[in-house]
């Protein structure tokens, strides 16, 4: 283990259950020895994402919000005039697979659509009045869920984790250019 690593709730073992079919019965189970897994960052980044969004959803389910709707309704409230193009480079997504979603969200009310002004080919997108009201909600149960994530962390080491996120993707993104 890594200096001052501990081990987690999923443990440095993981129960799997076998298959039936290969002579074993189905309610066996057999643990992984995942301690060297654990040591890389691309792993347990994933398992945090995936116990994270496990989390997300039944905490967002009176406002039936997903994590990207969340990240739509917050990043249009925090800036004026954002292009689908720029919603999709931040969101890391392809545009057709946003504009699905921004087309539900549209038709529910939540977004409007205009010609850009600065720029004639591309889509600006807004929050509509009743977006606006859904995009605070969201802020508000975005900040419960955000401590709750956070729980397991003291304030200093809080503010530490999200420093070095933060500087881990910039890390990438510096080596991409």
């Amino acid at each position: 283990m890594l200096d001052g690593a501990r081990d987690f709730r999923m443990g440095r073992t993981a129960k799997v259950l076998k298959r039936k079919g290969n002579g074993e019965d189905a309610d066996s189970v057999r643990e992984l020895d995942l301690s060297r897994l654990q040591q890389t960052p691309g792993f347990m980044i994933r398992i945090l994402q995936l116990e994270n969004f496990e989390a997300f959803y039944p905490h967002f389910r009176q406002m039936k919000l997903s994590p990207v709707e969340y990240s739509i309704l917050v990043t249009l409230r925090d800036n004026e005039a954002v292009t689908q193009s720029e919603l999709a480079g931040v969101l890391k997504m392809q545009l057709p697979n946003l504009v699905k979603i921004l087309s539900r969200m549209e038709d529910a009310g939540t977004i409007k659509r205009k010609r850009s002004v600065r720029d004639k080919r591309a889509v600006e997108l807004s929050l509509s009045a009743a977006g606006r009201k859904r995009a605070e909600e969201a802020s508000r149960l975005g900040a419960s869920f955000n401590a709750q994530t956070l729980a397991p962390l003291d304030k200093q080491e809080r503010a530490a984790f999200l420093e070095m996120l933060a500087r881990l993707v910039e890390g990438y993104r510096s080596a991409a250019t």
